[in-house]
């Protein structure tokens, strides 16, 4: 697998042993891999790093995987969730689902079986993404259909062309963009626009969902091809 194009998982579980042993499959399939011991740690990698899906162990010190998951949940972060935990009981499947979980796999489990859902709900977040009118970014709201993006308490507009490069983008999120092909699908032959354009509204764009436009995480630059959107 490219490594640009790497999709990256956060296994969130205290036992050592466990944790080393999804870490070591899931690379070995191709996967970048974020650890985290309890759900404090997860919190903080979640807030600062890329993060396409989670597993997460219900039972864990400091902050259990339902209370991490309602809190990601409330701040309107939709990233991907599969719960893990050593109870079969139908009663906790209830409250992680309730709770926004999109799966639920009970220990001790095969690792096909874990390899197989991841890819099910990555694949089902993934064209989630690319069809829905409103999206989250994080903290970020961003609504293609009334164009405008509320970061926290600011309210900010969108032109309908950033509009419609950003939903093009977030469709295609994970996939290498070159410029011409981005200007082809987005102002086809009109001559009123050149391949600055591209250019000139991605700057725009940062500057509204990116937290420190200058070093983005989310519309990537790639160097002497184009552009690649990163959730």
């Amino acid at each position: 697998m490219d490594k640009l194009l790497k999709q990256h998982i956060l296994c969130v579980e205290d036992d050592p042993s466990l944790r080393s042993l999804i870490d070591q499959n899931l690379r070995f399939e191709g996967y970048e891999v974020l650890l985290a011991e309890d759900g404090f740690r997860a919190m903080e990698l979640i807030e600062t790093e890329n993060v396409d899906l989670i597993l997460l162990d219900l039972m864990l010190p400091k902050m259990s995987g339902i209370e991490l998951c309602k809190q990601l949940r409330a701040k309107g972060n939709s990233v991907p969730i599969i719960m893990l935990t050593a109870r079969d009981a139908t009663e906790d499947k209830i409250r992680g689902l309730k709770t926004g979980a999109d799966d639920y796999l009970s220990k001790p489990f095969d690792l096909m079986e874990l390899l197989a859902r991841i890819e099910a709900v990555l694949r089902r977040g993934k064209a989630n993404k690319g069809y829905k009118e409103v999206y989250h970014l994080g903290e970020i709201r961003i609504d293609f259909k009334e164009q405008r993006i509320a970061k926290g308490s600011e309210l900010l507009s969108m032109t309908q062309q950033e509009t419609l490069l950003l939903k093009y983008l977030v469709h295609h999120e994970g996939k290498i963009l070159s410029r011409e092909e981005i200007f082809q699908d987005i102002w086809g032959h009109d001559h009123l626009y050149s391949m600055r354009t591209i250019d000139t509204h991605i700057t725009k764009l940062r500057q509204k969902i990116e937290k420190i436009p200058s070093k983005p995480r989310h519309i990537l630059t790639v160097h002497r091809v184009g552009y690649r959107f990163v959730g």
